[in-house]
């Protein structure tokens, strides 16, 4: 029995391929099958470099400052009807560096109220400008001497600069 076109082919096929993974390999002996990468050129690192940001620098804290400058009227010793209303006002130097910014307030710290909120608002502003605090009073009904003593207020609560007052003599 003779053997057909396609089982005479695929003999030969394979042995084609029997005799191709028996021969050598081209590679040198001692290299097996891998090849490794040679560098071209001196052979030196190659140093990739990567940006990295510094950390940000600290900003300095500031000093808050207020200096009297000068009773713009009022002054110290006025005589004052009993129950008598006024203002007071002061002129004041922001001495500091830091601004002060809403939320800065000026406080009684001392004596009596005469009828003054306790606590109010400091005028903004920057460092080495000058501004008026002014406060709303009412003399008390007896007679005497009153003073009403103020500081200033950062927004951490902290007091700073000199004291401001009013003193005043009911009649």
């Amino acid at each position: 029995m003779r053997a057909s076109p396609l089982r005479q082919w695929l003999a030969v096929a394979g042995l084609v391929l029997l005799l191709a993974a028996c021969t050598r390999s081209a590679l040198p002996a001692d290299q097996g099958l891998f090849i490794p990468p040679t560098l071209a050129g001196e052979g030196a690192p190659l140093i990739l470099e990567t940006h990295t940001p510094l950390p940000p620098s600290p900003t300095a804290p500031c000093d808050n400052g207020l200096v009297f400058l000068q009773d713009l009227n009022i002054p110290d010793g006025t005589h004052m009807l009993a129950g008598q209303t006024f203002e007071k006002s002061w002129q004041v130097r922001n001495d500091g560096s830091c601004p002060w910014v809403r939320g800065y307030t000026v406080r009684l710290v001392g004596d009596v109220a005469m009828g003054a909120i306790d606590r109010q608002a400091l005028p903004e502003v920057p460092p080495g400008e000058t501004a008026a605090i002014t406060i709303q009073f009412q003399a008390p009904q007896l007679p005497g001497t009153y003073r009403s003593a103020w500081k200033a207020f950062d927004l951490g609560g902290q007091e700073f600069g000199v004291q401001i007052y009013v003193e005043i003599i009911v009649q």
